[in-house]
């Protein structure tokens, strides 16, 4: 038994090129991750990064304007001070659901990290999860990140209602909802940064 392993291990060696080596131990490392309960949010992050696409905006007849009474809508900042969607009002907003345990989520955040370093004064950003504040704490310092983090507790209104977590709405200053994008999304592309630049023009 042993011979023979040896004697497929020289063949292996000899027939494969180095990089097809180098793919394959890199493939085996992969799927060991995956198969450590400890890493396989951080892969599953990884691969949701590298195949996230470009959000696009909607076509114009499918932009849906915010309902008047959705601006009271309430939620509360990390350190449980009461907010509403309407100390946001005629600005651009930025509404993201996301959780310290979705890997989709994950992935997209160093992207919205440098949208918000790069247009945080004039757009305002707000990530909402309902998850306890001390966990979500702990992962924005872990990660090195600053966005405002929003907890919601309460009923979501119905122009927000989703069973997918990342989702993600762009809302222009007179309230109307530009881009709706489930999942995760390379949010700091040149098309965005365009998009950004565009409706900071319109405020």
């Amino acid at each position: 038994m042993k011979a023979r392993l040896k004697q497929r291990w020289q063949k292996y060696i000899t027939t494969k090129s180095k990089w097809n080596i180098a793919s394959d131990i890199v493939f085996v490392l992969f799927l060991i991750a995956l198969l450590i309960p400890a890493s396989r949010k951080e892969v599953a992050a990884v691969i949701s990064r590298l195949f996230a696409p470009s959000p696009r905006l909607m076509q114009e007849a499918q932009q849906t304007q915010i309902p008047e009474d959705t601006w009271n809508w309430q939620f509360y900042t990390i350190d449980y001070q009461p907010a509403q969607l309407k100390d946001f009002k005629n600005k651009p907003i930025f509404l993201n659901f996301w959780a310290t345990w979705c890997p989709p989520c994950i992935a997209e955040m160093p992207d919205i990290q440098k949208l918000y370093d790069q247009f945080g004064d004039k757009i305002a950003f707000v990530l909402l999860t309902d998850e306890a504040p001390e966990k979500v704490a702990a992962f924005m310092h872990k990660k090195d990140f600053d966005m405002p983090v929003y907890l919601h507790q309460s009923a979501v209104p119905s122009v927000f209602a989703t069973n997918s977590i990342p989702t993600t709405w762009i809302i222009d200053p007179a309230g109307n909802i530009i881009i709706r994008k489930t999942g995760a999304a390379k949010w700091n592309s040149s098309s965005m940064q365009q998009t950004m630049q565009q409706l900071i023009s319109k405020n």
